[in-house]
């Protein structure tokens, strides 16, 4: 990449370090953030630099002389900009990705704008003449030739105004921007005007915020061709983001990407398990209090859980086989009292469900409702069953404990509580799934990501040469 060229893209703001403490490790959900209407919003109103008012011609000619292309600097921040989108190899920590993280919402909304608008005129000088010419925009004076280089475009995707190969690199670009290149730079780079709340161990302990490079990519895939509801791409790029920020506990940057992807895709199973397990861990014990004190959201645990139980049903409705839907749901069921539907719901997921952590899950929970429907015996077995797949994790052995106590075998539950002491000490979370369940899906952000590369790379191919015009 020319780095010399791609600096022109960025405005560097002073920005303030912050000196953040250790944050101890907890179980189950170390950190999250969820948006906080309430707090005072920080920073300026979202710029509006480069957006024209409705009505306003695109390639009006000015009053005044035209600048040249070649001194614009608006036309050099945008060739900039798409650079570092063909550039950027998606995935990695690259110098395209590295040098788009300091560009500001600003700069962004002005690169989307004009880049969409260039975009419709080479369609329209097409279509006018064989021999295409000369644009004028923003009082730029831009050569046909030069626009085509610029956009990057096929003669078919000219031809038809289609620029979803770019946009598509461009949203995985900024994908990868928010979630491997923001956390590393210091103050609130990266962030909107909103505010959000920082979560640990259902205490508040400072704000977040929402990332902008989150929005600019569901701007950019917005304007996808012929319909980003049907794109493969789009629907892919959503389930990774969506997997990563709920892993993360980003509740906050989660529920916009889920808001968006349920407009495009609101029967889609796999969408629907997402924003069932964004509303499970929102009525987490670890998430709910702190939630309500800040008036972030008063609607209570079981609002959530219902909301939860709805959608996991609706998933399992589109795909009968989603076992991982089942188990959620089943553990929801038992939250709500609904400890006979669980159980059925729990023996289809123990029955189905590849791999030890899915079975390890839904034995827990299956023992935690036998006990709730009177059957002690049926509850050890599968408090068993559970310890077996993990020989060393703590919860299925303090269950059969706590239950021998219940039952008045004080024997049994010394001797449960004599092999937990015995167990090797490890990290919380690295034997046992429990201290993992709010944060752990079957289908792992990484391979989500995995999977919207190789479909990028199979879809889109990469970027024809400057000049290719296949």
């Amino acid at each position: 990449m020319n780095t010399r060229r791609l600096a022109v893209l960025f405005t560097v703001a002073a920005v303030v370090t912050q000196a953040a403490g250790p944050v101890r490790a907890v179980p189950i959900c170390a950190r999250v953030t969820f948006a906080c209407p309430p707090c005072a919003q920080m920073g300026s109103a979202p710029a509006t630099h480069g957006l024209r008012p409705a009505g306003q011609a695109a390639d009006a000619v000015s009053a005044q002389e035209p600048a040249q292309a070649t001194s614009a600097p608006w036309l050099a921040r945008l060739s900039s900009y798409l650079e570092a989108v063909n550039d950027h190899k998606p995935g990695t920590l690259d110098m395209a990705a590295r040098l788009t993280g300091f560009m500001g919402e600003s700069d962004l909304d002005e690169a989307r704008t004009d880049f969409l608008t260039l975009v419709e005129l080479c369609k329209r000088q097409l279509s006018r003449s064989v021999r295409p010419a000369p644009v004028f925009y923003r009082d730029t004076l831009i050569t046909f030739s030069d626009l085509r280089q610029l956009l990057r475009l096929t003669d078919e995707e000219a031809q038809t105004g289609n620029a979803s190969r770019i946009l598509h690199r461009a949203a995985i670009l900024h994908a990868d921007v928010a979630r491997l290149v923001i956390p590393l730079l210091p103050g609130r780079a990266g962030c909107s005007a909103r505010m959000t709340v920082l979560v640990q161990d259902g205490n508040t302990t400072g704000a977040g915020c929402i990332g902008f490079h989150w929005t600019h990519g569901r701007f950019l895939l917005d304007a996808v061709k012929p319909d980003p509801g049907k794109d493969e791409v789009v629907r892919l790029w959503y389930l990774a983001t969506i997997t990563f920020l709920l892993e993360s506990g980003d509740f906050a940057n989660g529920d916009l990407q889920i808001s968006r992807a349920r407009l495009l895709f609101p029967d889609d199973p796999d969408i629907l398990f997402e924003h069932g397990y964004y509303h499970e861990g929102f009525a987490s014990p670890f998430v709910q209090p702190a939630a309500f004190d800040s008036g972030a959201d008063r609607r209570g645990t079981r609002v959530h859980l219902d909301e939860a139980e709805d959608l996991y049903r609706r998933a399992i409705k589109e795909n009968q086989r989603f076992v991982e839907a089942r188990l959620h749901r089943g553990f929801v069921l038992g939250l709500l009292g609904r400890q006979r539907d669980a159980a059925g719901e729990l023996r289809l997921a123990a029955s189905s469900a590849q791999g030890p952590q899915l079975r390890y899950y839904a034995e827990m929970f299956l023992g935690r409702v036998e006990e709730s429907l009177g059957n002690p015996a049926a509850a050890r077995d599968h408090y068993g069953l559970a310890s077996t797949l993990y020989p060393q994790a703590q919860s299925p052995l303090l269950a059969i404990g706590l239950l021998a106590r219940q039952l008045g075998d004080r024997a049994g539950a010394q001797n449960a509580l004599r092999q937990v002491l015995a167990l090797p000490r490890t990290r919380a979370g690295d034997d046992d799934p429990w201290w993992r369940y709010y944060r752990w899906q079957n289908a792992r952000s990484e391979q989500r990501f995995a999977a919207l590369h190789a479909v990028l790379r199979r879809g889109n191919g990469d970027a024809p040469a400057v000049g290719d015009r296949r």
